[in-house]
């Protein structure tokens, strides 16, 4: 592991077949630790099961995003932080490294794995990758996913951030994000080189906190919160404005083309994000990023005090950790 700068990186022991997740990079808690821990080594359980069941890295991911849009302690799902109306409001997005198809849906608020219908998007004749709201919603009712009320998604721990952060009436995101107040940037991702070679990435979030309603982050953007193709796979996490500025995930993957290794490739990228954005109260934009090449080497990087990230090969224990 190497610290440079603000940055931290490391790098995932071995090649080969491989199951990569995050869990959001910001200042989680120590009383929220424990559940972190849980969610990600459920989540790498089902990855495991997938990949040995000879699942392709398509629908490995997709298995293991939707475990951690389950799992309460994440910003995805079930536990996703609150808009300003205090709602939920979803993205998600999925790419298949081997044809460069991918899906996602933005701003729905009525469903339980968005990453699901985004999977169902990349099988469509491709007159749509990207739906949002209402339309994200119907297409969904389409294919027979089950709706849900918002009111399932919200937790009580969210309920009450959401009361904190509106006694400040001047707010701003990005302060989530520089670590000024304590509320959460659990956006949740997933990378996979699968047995036979083939790679996918997947991003899940619920927002940023406090956020407009209608506001739609890097998680369901190519390029930005998810990218893959026959060189690299990548999911990011953290402020989503800057993640889409910066272009942050294919930027990554490009330098794994270059001959770049996939953890210098990541903290390069987490390093050029914090160097060229400023916004705000933030004295630098932060991420963090998981990033996995060709022949399953991978890594991660991350400029917030703590990421949550684990990660399984075949014949090894799986691991699962958020520190430094």
């Amino acid at each position: 592991m190497a610290i440079s700068s603000s940055v931290v990186a490391g790098r995932v022991p071995g090649d080969g077949p491989l199951v990569l997740v995050h869990g959001g990079a910001w200042d989680i808690p120590q009383d929220e630790t424990e559940a972190h821990l849980d969610g990600l080594d459920r989540a790498l359980r089902i990855g495991q099961r997938a990949l040995e069941r000879g699942l392709a890295s398509l629908d490995v991911v997709v298995e293991v995003v939707a475990a951690l849009e389950d799992h309460p302690a994440f910003d995805a799902g079930r536990g996703a932080v609150l808009d300003r109306d205090g709602q939920p409001q979803l993205d998600a997005g999925v790419m298949d490294g081997g044809d460069l198809t991918w899906g996602a849906v933005a701003n729905v608020r009525r469903l339980k794995n968005p990453i699901r219908t985004a999977r169902a998007l990349v099988d469509e004749d491709g007159q749509a990758r990207l739906l949002v709201a209402d339309g994200a919603e119907r297409f969904a009712a389409e294919l027979g996913h089950a709706a849900v009320s918002p009111s399932s998604l919200v937790v009580e721990r969210e309920v009450a951030r959401h009361r904190r952060i509106a006694e400040h009436a001047a707010f701003h995101t990005s302060a989530a994000f520089a670590g000024a107040m304590d509320v959460p940037r659990g956006t949740v991702g997933c990378v996979v080189r699968d047995g036979a070679g083939r790679l996918a990435a997947a991003t899940s979030t619920g927002g940023a906190p406090y956020t407009r309603a209608g506001r739609v982050g890097d998680s369901p953007i190519p390029g930005a919160g998810f990218f893959a193709d026959a060189y690299g796979a990548a999911s990011a996490t953290g402020w989503g404005e800057a993640i889409l500025t910066t272009q942050l995930a294919a930027r990554a993957v490009a330098a794994v083309e270059r001959g770049e290794s996939p953890d210098r490739a990541a903290e390069a990228a987490v390093l050029d994000l914090g160097a060229r954005v400023r916004w705000a109260e933030a004295s630098r934009a932060t991420a963090g990023l998981i990033l996995v090449g060709a022949d399953g080497t991978a890594g991660w990087a991350f400029s917030t005090p703590r990421m949550a990230r684990g990660w399984w090969r075949p014949g090894e224990e799986r691991v699962a950790t958020l520190d430094r």
